[in-house]
């Protein structure tokens, strides 16, 4: 069976069995998905796009064979995608060091946290650490008091100790140490 565009008699059959049946279709479905309203409509949608491509079939049956046909292949979806992810738990823990997190470089984290610094928190990082320029050097560059400059980078550093923790990669991993 080609499975093409529906000739617009039968599309218009298949509009009204949808009208009549797929409430009763979903509220089915929802019991199955455990209230999984998404999922449901999901669903229903799949058992009407099974019925439009046997619609030659299932269109000389009776209303109630209809909805009894639409409720049980949408049950059997259902069921076929339970057991997919039934299967998918089953061998997850036999693939799960496939997937074990990767170690990041904390460096590599670190400046990925300084991008997302305000702007002259950012500057002040990444001229102390992206190019290991001393504090009075940062404070000439930027055209601000060195007082500023160790503030921006003991707030940096605090933001970098709360989010990479033991991970911190820079000054000895102290939040005083950077050199001056």
């Amino acid at each position: 069976m080609s499975v093409g565009r529906i000739p617009p008699h039968e599309a218009q059959e298949l509009e009204a069995c949808f009208r009549a049946h797929a409430r009763h279709v979903f509220e089915r479905a929802c019991v199955l998905t455990r209230g999984d309203q998404a999922l449901a409509h999901d669903l229903v949608q799949a058992a009407f796009e099974a019925a439009a491509i046997s619609w030659q079939e299932l269109r000389s049956r009776a209303e109630e064979q209809q909805r009894n046909w639409l409720c049980r292949t949408m049950a059997n979806i259902a069921v076929n995608g339970f057991r997919r992810e039934a299967a998918l738990r089953e061998r997850l823990p036999r693939i799960e060091h496939l997937y074990r997190k990767v170690q990041v470089d904390p460096v590599e984290q670190a400046f990925s946290s300084i991008n997302r610094l305000p702007e002259r928190q950012h500057a002040v990082a990444m001229l102390r650490w992206g190019l290991d320029m001393k504090q009075n050097e940062i404070a000439t560059v930027l055209n601000m008091a060195e007082k500023t400059v160790s503030v921006h980078l003991s707030r940096v550093r605090h933001r970098l100790l709360t989010q990479l923790g033991e991970d911190y990669p820079f000054d000895g991993g102290t939040p005083e140490g950077a050199s001056s």
